[in-house]
């Protein structure tokens, strides 16, 4: 069993695959959303330093953020592990305004999307 979150990508749809321990980190279970909701993607050096405000779930600084960030009007869904390259998924018309995700291969993630 994976013990760190997962991006999965179809013709349909993006999932954030939480692990078990995620799921409690984050107080959240997995996170999906339309395909035609991802409005962008960028790769970034260090997906920590994308995520403001005011986090549900757990988090210590340049560890582990895994949660909810609300800073204004915006709300993140964030799974970060140390200061580590993740990709920014841009969302419009659903609950997040953005998803942060801590993974091994995000140039590779954000070719295949918009």
């Amino acid at each position: 069993m994976s013990r760190v979150a997962r991006l999965r990508i179809d013709d349909w749809s993006v999932t954030v695959s939480l692990s078990v321990a995620e799921k409690i980190q984050a107080l959240h279970g997995n996170v999906t959303v339309p395909r035609t909701a991802v409005i962008g993607a960028r790769a970034v050096p260090d997906g920590m330093a994308e995520v403001h405000g005011i986090s549900t779930g757990t988090g210590l600084p340049g560890v582990i953020l895994v949660g909810t960030a609300r800073d204004g009007d915006s709300v993140t869904f964030a799974v970060c592990h140390g200061r580590a390259p993740a990709v920014v998924l841009d969302l419009a018309g659903q609950p997040y305004d953005r998803i942060v995700v801590t993974v091994a291969n995000p140039d590779e993630i954000v070719s295949g999307l918009p």
